[in-house]
C-alpha cells in the first residue's frame, strides 16, 4: 500500500505541479532499475533506454562514455536509432574522441534504415566533407530525404547547398568562357558646351520600412527539438502553429508519455507572445489535453487518478534566445528547459 500510496503521489505531481521534476527523477530511477538487468542480457531496447538515461542523466549519473557503449551495444545489434547516437557522438566528440570516418560508417547505416535525424547530420558530413569528399549532390539527396521524413531543420540544409551549387556552377561557366580582346577605342568627340543644369525639387525622404519582428522568425523557422524527441509547444515535427499577428497558436499532434504506472495519450495547446523585435525573447503559455489513460502498474486495477480532458493547470514559459538554433525556457519560474534545431 504504501507503494501504491507513493506512485499516486508521483502521478499526481508529474501531471499537475510544477514540482513535476521531483517526482519524475524517482520515476526515472525506477525505469533505471528495471532497465538494466535487461540490457545487460541483450535486450536492445533496454541496452538503448539505459544508453539514454546515462546521456540525459534521468534515474542514474549522467556518463557520455557509459551511454556511448550501451548505444554501441545495441547499436551492434542493427537498432538504427542507437546506430545514429553512435554515429552523432562520433561527430561530436561526445563520450568519445571524435572521428569523422566512423561518424560516416555509422551515421549511413542509420539514414539507409530512414532514420531522419541521421540522413540530416549525414547531410551536413557530404555538405562540408567531414571524413569525406565534399559532395553537394549527396549532401542534397540527403538532406531532401530528411525533410520528407518530417525533419523541418533540413530545409535549411537544402538551401545552403543550393547556394553552393549555384556558385560552383558560376565558377565552372566563368572558367570555361573565351577571354574576349577589348575593342579598340573610338575616337574622342568634340566636346559641346554644357547645357544649363536644371534644378529639380529635393526628394521626399522614404516612410522607414516596419522593421520586421526577429524573434517571431526565428521562433518560426521550426524543427525545435527538446533532447532528442520534437518539441510540443514550439513549431516542430509533431507541432503546427498559426501566426496570428503579434500571437502564434500552436496544437501538437498526440503523444505518449509513459511516466512508470501509467501511458498517457495527450496533445498539447500553446500561444507564443511578447517577441522581442530585436530577436532576444518571447514569451508562451501552454496546456495539456489528456485523451487517454493506461494503467501499466497492477496494484492500480486499472483505476488512475487522472481525468481524460484539459488540465486546470497551464503552464507559464519565459524563453530567451541564445542563437538562431537555441533557446532556452524557464517553466513556471522553476525549471530550465533547452531546445535546439
Amino acid at each position: 500500500m504504501k507503494r501504491t500510496a507513493r506512485l499516486i503521489l508521483a502521478l499526481i505531481l508529474a501531471i499537475t505541479t510544477p514540482f513535476a521534476f521531483a517526482a519524475g527523477d524517482y520515476i526515472w530511477e525506477e525505469k533505471y532499475r528495471v532497465a538494466l538487468p535487461k540490457a545487460e542480457k541483450g535486450d536492445v531496447k533496454a541496452q538503448y533506454a539505459v544508453g539514454e538515461m546515462y546521456e540525459k542523466g534521468r534515474g542514474t549519473e549522467k556518463d557520455l562514455g557509459k551511454a556511448f557503449g550501451w548505444y554501441s551495444k545495441a547499436a551492434a545489434q542493427g537498432d538504427k536509432k542507437s546506430a545514429y547516437k553512435v554515429g552523432l557522438a562520433y561527430l561530436k566528440g561526445r563520450g568519445v574522441k571524435r572521428n569523422y570516418k566512423n561518424a560516416h560508417s555509422w551515421l549511413k547505416k542509420s539514414a539507409e534504415k530512414n532514420y531522419v535525424r541521421a540522413q540530416y547530420y549525414l547531410g551536413e558530413i557530404y555538405e562540408n566533407g567531414l571524413g569525406v569528399m565534399q559532395d553537394l549532390d549527396s549532401a542534397m539527396l540527403w538532406y531532401k530525404r530528411a525533410l520528407e521524413g518530417g525533419y523541418g531543420a533540413a530545409s535549411e540544409g537544402i538551401k545552403r547547398v543550393a547556394r553552393a551549387q549555384d556558385n560552383a556552377a558560376r565558377k565552372r561557366q566563368q572558367a570555361a568562357a573565351p577571354r574576349k580582346t577589348p575593342a579598340p577605342k573610338p575616337a574622342a568627340k568634340p566636346k559641346v558646351a554644357a547645357k544649363p543644369k536644371v534644378v529639380t525639387p529635393p526628394k521626399v525622404a522614404a516612410k522607414p520600412k516596419t522593421e520586421s519582428n526577429k524573434a517571431k522568425q526565428i521562433v518560426l523557422a521550426g524543427g525545435w527539438k527538446k533532447g532528442s524527441r520534437a518539441a510540443e509547444f514550439l513549431p516542430s515535427d509533431i507541432t503546427v502553429c498559426k501566426d496570428k499577428g503579434e500571437r502564434l497558436e500552436c496544437l501538437s499532434k498526440s503523444i505518449k508519455s509513459n511516466i512508470g504506472i501509467a501511458e498517457i495519450t495527450r496533445t498539447t495547446k500553446t500561444s507564443l507572445f511578447d517577441f522581442d523585435k530585436s530577436g532576444k525573447s518571447f514569451k508562451a503559455t501552454y496546456r495539456n489535453n489528456v485523451l487517454d489513460v493506461k494503467a501499466n502498474d497492477s496494484e492500480f486495477g486499472g483505476k488512475i487518478p487522472v481525468k481524460t480532458g484539459w488540465q486546470k493547470v497551464e503552464h507559464k514559459l519565459s524563453c530567451e534566445i541564445e542563437n538562431e538554433r537555441s533557446v532556452v525556457c524557464t517553466k513556471n519560474k522553476s525549471r530550465k528547459i533547452k531546445l535546439r534545431r
